[in-house]
């Protein structure tokens, strides 16, 4: 038998790079996509090169792009084993006034509607063979209001929803479908969504992660997080022994949800 089988989606930068280099010291044949062709050479540069790891470029809000990739995955490796959405868009802590249709219709379909995207082109492969991991990451501001600005905080809170649901409907075909919460991580999130985003949003230097007095106050842990500690449980929900982990919403971020 092969390697298992990966594909990471939001693979070019922070916590989808730190994933991917969990999965291929792991073993497993990587598949990392991005949007972005540069960012996904920098992943693969800081990678190594390895052998395991083949990247590719894909629009998560796209389906048949993401459909198309999976397609891939399973021809290149036989199966898909685990797929990660990992794909996200920051909204730069804008509130409802601030929120123009077009910036809400940018965020929830990167963030919410390309994890269904990704989650139903996963579902149709791993519901046929009868095995496989679907995680999705979300965000402590999925239920916490104040992380993040409106369309985020909907996106993640929705990504929760989705997963509860999800995991109903794969689990009679072994499979399993959970999401893990981050909360303030040492990424670049806020210059590759002011890349993506350009001026939909007015600035990306608001919010907890730019003030480190408010992240001390409500952080325990008073630090960011390392993408590698997500990618770690990441990697414990691709395992057989989270074989019996289902729809669950796993935070990491330092104790934060709890105060």
């Amino acid at each position: 038998m092969g390697s298992k089988s990966v594909l990471i989606t939001g693979s070019g930068s922070g916590i989808g790079r730190g994933i991917a280099k969990a999965f291929v010291e792991a073993g497993y044949e990587v598949f990392a996509s991005d949007i972005s062709e540069e960012r996904l050479a920098e992943t693969r540069n800081e990678l190594g090169s390895p052998e395991s790891l083949h990247t590719r470029v894909a629009d998560v809000s796209d389906y048949q792009s993401v459909s198309a990739l999976v397609d891939e995955v399973v021809d290149k490796a036989g199966k898909l084993d685990v797929f990660v959405n990992s794909a996200g868009v920051f909204d730069g802590y804008a509130d409802v006034l601030e929120t123009t249709p077009e910036l809400w219709a940018k965020i929830i379909g990167v963030n919410l509607t390309g994890a269904f995207y990704g989650a139903r082109a996963a579902a149709q492969v791993m519901t046929k063979q009868n095995s496989g991991r679907i995680i999705t990451i979300g965000s402590v501001a999925g239920q916490r209001g104040a992380a993040d600005g409106i369309s985020y905080v909907a996106s993640k809170a929705g990504l929760e929803g989705l997963t509860r649901r999800l995991a109903i409907d794969v689990a009679p075909h072994g499979v399993t479908a959970n999401v893990v919460a981050p909360g303030v991580i040492k990424t670049n999130l806020r210059a590759t969504s002011e890349e993506i985003l350009g001026d939909l949003v007015s600035t990306q230097q608001r919010g907890i992660g730019v003030s480190p007095e408010i992240m001390d106050f409500l952080i325990p842990a008073k630090r960011s997080g390392e993408p590698s500690e997500v990618a770690s449980v990441v990697l414990f929900l691709a395992s057989d022994a989270a074989s019996y982990v289902n729809g669950q919403t796993i935070q990491v971020d330092g104790g934060w949800n709890a105060t």
